[in-house]
């Protein structure tokens, strides 16, 4: 969805650090999200900051081990 290389995000990556990565990608992320894992976009998941965030939301959620 934010076409970078497979394992060059990091945990600390935001919105501000990657490149094109904008509302419009928030919405695909989150829409990716709830159809792969079932997990539905909530007002947490639609608040998080970073690629950590979202991540140890998600694995909080059990929709995966990180």
């Amino acid at each position: 969805i934010l076409d970078v290389p497979p394992g060059t995000l990091k945990d600390t990556d935001t919105r501000d650090s990657v490149e094109d990565w904008s509302s419009l990608m928030d919405v695909k992320i989150l829409a990716m999200i709830a159809s792969e894992t079932g997990v539905q976009p909530d007002q947490a998941l639609q608040d998080y900051t970073s690629v950590g965030e979202l991540l140890d939301l998600l694995e909080g959620r059990g929709a995966l081990a990180r």
